[in-house]
Formats: C-alpha cells, structure tokens, sequence
C-alpha cells in the first residue's frame, strides 16, 4: 500500500476527531446554558449527558477505575488499528471503517483524559432509541458497518 493511502486514513481519522472534539466543546459551552436540554424540531434533540460506563452502559462504574481502564481500553484498540494501518496491505473500505474506529476510540478516549466521563448530547428517543450519543459513537458505528460490509464483499470475492 503506498503512503498516500496510509496518510489518507489518518486525515479522516484526524477530521473525525476534531468534528467529534469540537461538536462537544459546543455542547457543553452552550447546552449548559440551556439546562441541559435543547428541543429541536424534527427527530433529535441536544441532551448534555456524562457518560462514565461504555456503550449502552454495560460496564458498571466504580469510580475512577472505570474510567482509567475505559480509556485504556480505547487508546488500545486505537494504537492496534494504527498498526495495522501502517504495516498490512488493506483494501480502501477496510482502511476507511478501520479509521473511523480508530477516530471514535481517539474522542472518547480524550474526553475520559480531559472531562473524567464521555459528552454525549444527540438524543433521538422521540424515534425510540433510548440511548444519548456523540460524534464518535457515529464514527464508531460507522466504522464498524464498512469494516461488516468489507468483509461480505470480500466473502463475495472469493465465493464466486
């Protein structure tokens, strides 16, 4: 793989880490100020949350520990997805799905670092979804649909 495909994949991860960074400076600059709540029209409201377990709650919290491991956990698949990247040959939809992973574990990562908890603030349970997320929850699931719909392609490939 040359080098402009590698450095390709850490431009998207870098753009996703500042959307996700700076989506979140906003949130708590301005939901603050708002009680905590904006109601839009449509079928998601902003909700400043603080998240101190992982995705959908399944770690249970016990203080700081969670949070240090949590972090650690994140900083771990992001320094595996940077090797990776920079040392295996990988088709352009893994390389991307892998980059936006690796974005997602960078912005929580730094939030559990700078704030103690994850900023969470788009809220759809107006359309059911019970759960609040941030720009790198998006980028994480994302990520792991491209790398689901590299696989089946590449099944594909070698089925026929």
């Amino acid at each position: 793989m040359d080098l402009s495909a590698k450095i390709s994949a850490f431009v998207v991860t870098a753009i996703a880490v500042a959307l996700d960074q700076s989506s979140k400076w906003w949130a708590l600059s301005t939901l603050r100020h708002t009680g905590g709540r904006l109601v839009l029209p449509g079928p998601v409201d902003f909700t400043l949350n603080f998240n101190e377990s992982n995705a959908f709650g399944l770690t249970p919290v016990i203080g700081q520990a969670t949070r240090w491991l949590l972090m650690s956990a994140n900083l771990a698949v992001a320094i595996l997805i940077l090797y990776l990247i920079v040392t295996r040959p990988l088709r352009p939809l893994t390389r991307f799905g892998l980059a936006l992973v690796m974005a997602g574990a960078v912005g929580n990562a730094l939030d559990r670092l700078l704030i103690g908890s994850v900023v969470d603030f788009f809220d759809a349970t107006k359309i059911g979804f019970p759960w609040i997320f941030n720009v790198a929850d998006a980028t994480l699931d994302g990520g792991i649909g491209l790398l689901a719909l590299s696989t089946l392609l590449s099944e594909r490939r070698t089925a026929v």
